[in-house]
């Protein structure tokens, strides 16, 4: 993971550059520590010792979409309330990434978390990576993590993935989690969905603001713009293109980020959802990219994820595998 990074920095500076930009984010990222629970400094120090590498660089791999404010091109839904073949909700999403694509689906890992204190928890991450932004509590709760652009921002505050960490671990149902979320203070703009075995819901989080949108009729869809008008006076710009992206310039646009969510809803519509289903309509050409690194479909109430399987992005075109993570043990 550090060694992707130091490649992809040593283009972007042209190598002459390469120690000063990472001295720079290594200022930078110093800021979230003050913020970060003492349990979970520990598990960073910790796992920077266990890698032989050191914290500083751990840091900056857990937070560089806080430093960078993420990129807009991820995508996730939930349905339930009569939607689905099975009667509870299942949500899915789609994680796409513009840089480190090989490296990220290669390095793919399911991680089960048994925290000394709090809930367990599976997260869809890579090596060296404490937080969550994919996961799936043993409570039945599930989450994923979507940029959205804000223009209300701060280096002081909790990391977003560890914010959702912290969350999943801390509540049993959907609206426990949300609220432990509201509860931390806040970094950048995010769409956070959330889905349980009977309900889901949509926060859409700034630094400073939040708001919260539910199903209607049964189906939630999300990608990388608010949708609530709360939201309007925080909106953000979309980034322009980053340098040696896997994806063309209109993937990095509101109007991508609003067709994405159309199709979602589309696919959604005049028929029952099952697990198979949702597989599908997350590798339809309109909702997947060059960047899809990660792909999961969550079964809340059976506590089962359909993960798919490493290959070339998007990896929604080869096999998703069910995972039990905790059948073993009930």
């Amino acid at each position: 993971m550090r060694r992707a990074f130091l490649q992809y920095v040593c283009l972007l500076t042209m190598y002459f550059g390469t120690l000063p930009f990472l001295t720079f984010l290594a200022l930078l990222s110093r800021f979230f520590w003050p913020h970060i629970p003492p349990r979970l400094k520990d598990e960073l120090k910790g796992v920077a010792a266990g890698a032989q590498l050191d914290l500083p660089s751990l840091l900056i791999i857990n937070v560089i979409d806080d430093l960078a404010n993420n990129w807009p091109t991820c995508s996730a839904l939930a349905a339930g309330e009569g939607r689905t073949s099975q009667g509870h909700y299942l949500a899915g999403r789609n994680l796409d990434y513009p840089l480190f694509t090989d490296v990220l689906v290669d390095l793919q890992t399911l991680f089960l978390v048994n925290p000394d204190e709090g809930m367990p928890l599976a997260s869809l991450a890579w090596p060296g990576y404490v937080g969550v932004c994919t996961g799936m509590n043993r409570a039945g709760v599930a989450l994923a993590q979507l940029a959205s652009m804000s223009r209300d921002t701060t280096l002081k505050g909790l990391p977003a993935a560890l914010r959702y960490r912290q969350a999943l671990e801390e509540g049993r149902t959907v609206s426990e989690v949300a609220d432990r979320v509201l509860k931390a203070p806040g970094t950048i703009g995010n769409n956070l969905l959330l889905c349980g075995p009977r309900e889901a819901l949509v926060l859409e989080l700034s630094a400073r603001r939040s708001s919260l949108r539910r199903p209607a009729a049964g189906l939630i869809t999300t990608t990388n713009h608010f949708q609530s008008e709360a939201m309007g006076p925080v909106k953000g710009v979309f980034p322009r293109r980053p340098p040696f992206a896997v994806m063309d310039s209109y993937q990095f646009t509101e109007a991508y980020s609003q067709a994405r969510n159309t199709r979602l809803l589309e696919l959604a519509q005049g028929k029952k959802l099952g697990p198979t289903d949702f597989q599908a309509i997350l590798g339809d050409p309109g909702v997947a990219n060059p960047g899809t690194v990660n792909s999961i479909v969550f079964a809340p109430a059976a506590r089962t994820l359909w993960v798919a399987e490493k290959g070339r992005p998007p990896v929604t075109q080869g096999e998703f595998v069910e995972i039990k993570p905790w059948a073993a043990r009930d």
